[in-house]
């Protein structure tokens, strides 16, 4: 079986386009301005996240990377595709899709639309397994291992909310996990009040978030895709609402795997420095 890892790049990134007061190179806001997150060159050399996450793809022994992207993206594509003809991405294959927008629509669905989307333009994916993961954040080689390695057909990482590393306000909105005492997922907690948080903490003795890395069976989450509804706030169909219908239609589909370790994330120019300061002490190139 090949291993493949489907990378979500199609958002409109409105949050890090937004007008701030916060010192960077003119050349970083300028792509701040017009790339996608995933393609700003916060790294060294001027790499970018997704230079880091398709390195780290590589060293976790990934096969196949699937990149979604905006239909207006006129730059990742051709980057990636000059890579791999000049030979520097070694035989990990990198495939492309669009995340279409409707005509009623003047933004894309969502991520559950974009899985969808993705897998309807490569049927050959839609058998076997996939992970799954944001562009604007980046996973790390043992994450993406013990996603790969989970027992459980259907899993996502259930990160330790006090390892991430986030500001308290930040981290207060993050959605939990409740699963049962074989840690199969029970439920996603949207917006919890601070009587869940601690009920879980009780129960459960740590806090679990995802961070939108998850590996699915495809042939067991495209039914599910179909049927996920629009966020009735967001106007989005969201992945994590998919796997919420999955794991209520059938109890102990969908595991977790605990991990705790810092997760970068690219959300706004403020979290620029800090995800260069990150990459510049850990990874040596």
């Amino acid at each position: 079986m090949k291993k493949r890892l489907l990378i979500l790049a199609g958002g409109m990134s409105s949050r890090m386009k937004k007008a701030t007061n916060v010192v960077l190179d003119d050349q970083l806001i300028e792509q701040a301005n017009t790339l996608t997150k995933g393609m700003i060159g916060v790294g060294r050399s001027g790499k970018s996240l997704l230079d880091y996450q398709i390195m780290n793809a590589q060293e976790a022994g990934m096969d196949e990377v699937l990149l979604l992207l905006h239909p207006d993206d006129a730059v990742t594509q051709p980057y990636y595709e000059s890579r791999q003809l000049q030979g520097d991405l070694g035989t990990l294959a990198v495939r492309f899709s669009r995340q279409y927008i409707a005509s009623d629509r003047t933004r894309p669905a969502g991520t559950a639309d974009a899985v969808w989307q993705a897998l309807q333009q490569h049927p050959d994916w839609q058998e076997g397994r996939l992970i799954v993961c944001n562009s604007d954040n980046l996973y790390s080689v043992r994450a993406l291992t013990q996603l790969w390695e989970c027992a459980t057909p259907n899993a996502l990482i259930s990160y330790d909310r006090d390892a991430l590393g986030f500001p308290e306000e930040r981290i207060k909105s993050f959605a939990l996990m409740k699963t049962d005492p074989a840690g199969y997922l029970l439920e996603i907690i949207e917006k919890p009040t601070e009587e869940e948080v601690a009920a879980i903490r009780q129960t459960q003795g740590r806090l679990g978030v995802s961070m939108n890395a998850f590996v699915f069976d495809a042939e067991s989450v495209l039914p599910y895709l179909e049927k996920t509804p629009f966020n009735p706030l967001r106007n989005e169909k969201e992945l994590p609402t998919t796997v919420s219908l999955m794991a209520h239609d059938q109890p102990k589909s969908v595991g977790t795997v605990p991990l705790a370790e810092v997760v970068p994330d690219l959300t706004s120019k403020h979290d620029i420095a800090i995800v260069q300061a990150y990459l510049a002490s850990s990874f040596p190139v």
